[in-house]
């Protein structure tokens, strides 16, 4: 076997209710953190505070959120809702202004999809 070829792929996550654990019909395809389609995004905020940092500045909290927000839509690369499951009425098509309205108005629904993300093991697969 070569390192090389271990590699993580995607995995699907079901949203849960945050009180009592019970899926809510909502599936989320996401990536590891880890994953190298990630690094575009992640290089784009680590740039953004090295250039806001050579100017003696920081990110504000207002933008701290916007780029976790940003880096776990990033991680998607899709959603199902079913169980007539709906958002504001309707089943939300996934796209970016979507996700991030989701996000916005329940918090819970973006750590879910956070912690998954940051599982890395839980994306790589074994074969016996």
């Amino acid at each position: 076997m070569d390192l090389k070829d271990i590699k993580p792929t995607g995995r699907d996550i079901e949203i849960l209710h945050p009180a009592t654990e019970e899926k809510v019909g909502v599936t989320v395809s996401v990536l590891s953190i880890a994953d190298p389609a990630m690094e575009k995004i992640k290089r784009k905020i680590q740039d953004e505070r090295i250039r806001l940092e050579s100017k003696g500045k920081s990110f504000k909290s207002d933008e701290i959120e916007s780029n976790r927000s940003i880096l776990t839509f990033g991680a998607m690369t899709g959603w199902k809702w079913t169980k007539g499951m709906k958002f504001g009425g309707e089943v939300p098509e996934f796209n970016r202004k979507n996700v991030l309205a989701v996000f916005k108005e329940i918090p819970w629904f973006r750590t879910q999809v956070e912690e998954a993300i940051s599982d890395e093991s839980a994306f790589f697969t074994t074969s016996k």
